[in-house]
């Protein structure tokens, strides 16, 4: 099997012109996205794919997510690498299933793409509006595990937003995929060659199931220190993720090309557990001209 490389990103987190992005960003969003392609161009990385993990746009109309489209359609001719993408928490899923997709019906947005005999998963965690937490709904379960079924040979690869539970990330718990268990389970016993998610806005590297590798990519907009499980800290940031898959393994190199010093934001957390109603995992109707086909 060939090299295959992927940039993974996440987080740009993009404003509309006039509108300040979240917390108090010496650099636009616009502009830490456009140095990530300017470095991939100038060290001749030659990707074969790249990802941008959620959280694409901050309170983005239908027509921002059609001008964010022409902008990465333009930024994929000048790599010369096809660029996809998955909804987190902030994207606003009406907007981006008009301005984007031009496919306003669509409740979810995940799909399976197949490069050099690997499955490549893209899945939509964001959950309801004004929740920062993911979920898995059950048709999206139910679709990952027809597909996966179907190729159970193939090493599978997953891309979403919200990063699973690890002993290590239990005060982010209130932030992370609250049905890990269910994702789990239908991942148990397929060649799962690993997970990328985004999220954190720093960076995280670990294992479940022992033996499925998770990572977070930190984030191409800001750095947030949360060693206080209650306080944390903004920084400005840039950062991103090579990830090589050659003979089946993925291996990652993280790029960060800017960290502010200074802190330029706080944020408060009460209850760091995970959310307390979550729905349940009990419907099965079936959505007619979905993105589950």
């Amino acid at each position: 099997m060939n090299k295959f490389t992927i940039i993974h990103l996440s987080d740009s987190e993009l404003t509309a012109p006039g509108v300040d992005p979240q917390y108090h960003q010496r650099l636009l969003p616009q502009e830490k996205l456009q140095r990530v392609f300017d470095d991939v161009l100038e060290h001749q990385l030659q990707p074969d794919l790249i990802v941008l993990s959620g959280d694409l746009l901050q309170s983005g109309t239908a027509g921002d997510y059609a001008r964010f489209h022409s902008y990465l359609r333009e930024q994929s001719q000048r790599l010369a690498a096809p660029i996809e993408v998955v909804l987190g928490d902030q994207d606003d899923r009406e907007a981006f299933n008009n301005g984007y997709l031009s496919q306003p019906a669509l409740p979810y947005y995940a799909y399976k793409q197949v490069h050099q005999n690997m499955d490549f998963y893209f899945l939509d965690s964001k959950w309801e509006e004004n929740k920062e937490a993911g979920w898995l709904d059950r048709e999206q379960l139910d679709w990952l595990n027809k597909n996966l079924h179907l190729a159970p040979r193939r090493r599978a690869f997953i891309f979403l937003h919200h990063p699973l539970d690890a002993p290590a990330l239990r005060p982010m718990r209130y932030a992370l995929l609250q049905n890990n268990r269910e994702l789990l389970a239908i991942l148990h016993g397929h060649n799962i060659g690993g997970i990328f998610t985004g999220h954190l806005h720093f960076a995280a590297s670990y294992l479940v199931e022992s033996t499925i590798p998770v990572t977070a990519v930190g984030s191409a907009s800001t750095y947030i220190n949360c060693q206080d499980p209650h306080y944390h800290e903004v920084h400005d940031a840039v950062t991103y993720n090579v990830i090589t898959i050659q003979r089946g393994l993925a291996s990652i190199t993280s790029h960060p090309l800017y960290l502010g010093q200074s802190i330029i934001d706080t944020v408060t957390v009460n209850n760091t557990g995970f959310a307390k109603h979550r729905p349940r995992l009990t419907s099965s109707r079936r959505i007619a001209n979905g993105p589950f086909a």
